[in-house]
């Protein structure tokens, strides 16, 4: 199988992503430890958060996936379904943050463009 180079924002989003799911995973992991001895507070949250680095890594997720998919949407602009489809992909594009199914698929999508 051939391995093809990633550009910059599709490099960034999957480093993001990789390591907001590592930040997740120890959350959890803290999370399950304090319910088991006792009372989850929202103080206590907080500073779990704050410990695995969650909040961070989510804010940099969130800024990765806006990069990625203004980077895919201006490198489909010379293809032929975009330009047969314009009205109707910009219109996807431009409610993105509506609709996190369609975010989702058009993030997928953004990762397999070489």
């Amino acid at each position: 199988m051939k391995k093809t180079k990633l550009v910059k924002e599709q490099t960034e989003y999957k480093e993001a992503k990789e390591r907001f799911e590592k930040a997740n995973e120890a959350f959890q992991n803290k999370l399950t430890t304090v319910k088991l001895l006792g009372v989850v507070t929202q103080e206590k949250l907080e500073e779990l958060i704050d410990q695995t680095g969650l909040h961070d890594a989510l804010n940099k997720l969130g800024a990765a996936e806006k990069s990625l998919l203004q980077w895919s949407h201006e490198a489909i602009q010379s293809e032929k379904d975009y330009l047969q489809n314009k009205e109707a992909v910009d219109r996807m594009y431009a409610f993105i943050d509506q609709d996190p199914e369609v975010k989702a698929k058009l993030i997928q999508a953004a990762m397999k463009i070489n």
